[in-house]
């Protein structure tokens, strides 16, 4: 029954203020319950609300899961019947520990997993520390976790193992097993059969990676791209960006390690050097060659061409750029392709933009630039926001908080 109703569900993770009033201070005050509901009727699913709070982490009971601590950002992931939620700080502050909580909406069994385990990580009692847990919080701007069907793939900020540039040198692995995961884009599986619940499979780290000074990597998610993208040896491919300015095109089976390129350098198939830092991610479109686009702060739309050469060569290249760039740092949307059903030609890149709204430009580049479709003025967009669409629309919150419809007449 509940794997027909799926498909109608509404699934999101609430924070309700429950402790005893007067005990802690606010912040501890906060607990995240899982709420379900029926989109039909709006029901709550059966047995829903599911409390997963005040628990400790699977891979380190030091680690308390407190809700008043963290804030859920990303986008829920939902892959069968497993629901699985990131969480960072709350702006950074107070004792907290970033994590991947996973939830199997059949049987409500709860996983918890920290970004920040083991003896070797940051550990206070004092709830009020400064990245009194580790911080290695997962936060993405928004952008939801990402999954091939089988794994997890996100990516992960600031944390205990890089809080000072440049820690170690010491080329390593992404296949070794690490505690403390901090400025990495990461892959993880839930064993549920074996009860080995969450477990790491993969990660990377860039060699350059910047630390507490602003250039952190969990500014933007992890995108795993359509079949079609595929190098000739058959590799499967991931992209991940950042606020270091840089777009990594990786190997979804092979992440890089930290340090496993050529001379001490990445171990990804191909670094592309962006115009700005990026917040959210990257959007693809998969037909009429292939691209993917990138959306910096303070820099143009830019469309990248797929060429499926071996791993050692150029596998996307700049075909073409908006005219105009974003007129802000923080703020802008995350990309999203629409096509008529696959028709060559029909492909549009949307984006949004909290002062100049809704943003549609054609999906294919025309002579290095992307040609950019009229659309009714809307009032601004709500920070890191994309549109959705339906029955021939286009939906958004413009920047007064307004749901707006856009359609064809």
């Amino acid at each position: 029954m509940l794997l027909i109703l799926l498909p109608m569900l509404m699934l999101m993770v609430t924070v309700r203020d429950y402790r005893v009033p007067g005990g802690a201070a606010p912040a501890l005050n906060a607990v995240y319950y899982l709420y379900g509901v029926y989109l039909d009727t709006l029901q709550d699913l059966y047995k829903f609300p599911l409390m997963i709070d005040d628990m400790p982490h699977d891979n380190d009971p030091r680690k308390m899961f407190l809700g008043g601590l963290v804030l859920q950002r990303p986008s829920l992931l939902l892959l069968g019947d497993m629901l699985y939620a990131g969480f960072g700080g709350l702006c950074d502050a107070f004792n907290y520990t970033g994590s991947v909580v996973a939830v199997n909406l059949a049987s409500r069994n709860v996983y918890r997993w920290a970004t920040q385990a083991g003896p070797e990580s940051l550990y206070t009692d004092d709830w009020t520390k400064w990245h009194g847990g580790g911080a290695g919080g997962i936060w993405q701007a928004g952008m939801a976790l990402a999954s091939d069907g089988k794994d997890v793939f996100f990516t992960i900020d600031n944390g205990g193992g890089s809080v000072d540039a440049n820690v170690s040198t010491v080329p390593m692995s992404g296949k070794t097993h690490l505690d403390v995961l901090s400025e990495s884009v990461t892959r993880i599986t839930l064993d549920e059969e074996n009860g080995l619940g969450v477990q790491l499979v993969d990660w990377f780290r860039p060699f350059d990676y910047q630390g507490d000074e602003g250039q952190d990597i969990g500014s933007g998610g992890f995108a795993v791209l359509d079949e079609a993208f595929k190098t000739l040896e058959g590799k499967r491919l991931g992209v991940a960006t950042s606020k270091n300015s840089k777009m990594y095109i990786q190997d979804l089976d092979n992440l890089g390690g930290y340090r496993q390129g050529l001379n001490g350098s990445d171990g990804v198939l191909q670094t592309i050097h962006l115009d700005g830092e990026v917040f959210g991610g990257i959007g693809s479109y998969p037909l009429e060659g292939g691209y993917v686009y990138v959306n910096p702060g303070m820099a143009p739309l830019s469309a990248y061409a797929f060429t499926p050469s071996n791993s050692s060569q150029q596998l996307f290249t700049l075909a073409g750029k908006s005219s105009t760039s974003n007129p802000h740092w923080g703020g802008v949307g995350t990309p999203t392709v629409t096509s008529d059903q696959g028709k060559l030609g029909s492909g549009i890149v949307w984006v949004t933009d909290v002062e100049r709204g809704l943003l549609a430009y054609k999906a294919v580049p025309v002579n290095g630039s992307l040609v950019k479709i009229p659309l009714p003025k809307v009032d601004g967009a709500m920070k890191h926001s994309r549109p959705v669409f339906g029955d021939g629309r286009v939906y958004l919150v413009d920047g007064t908080g307004t749901l707006v419809a856009l359609g064809a007449t």
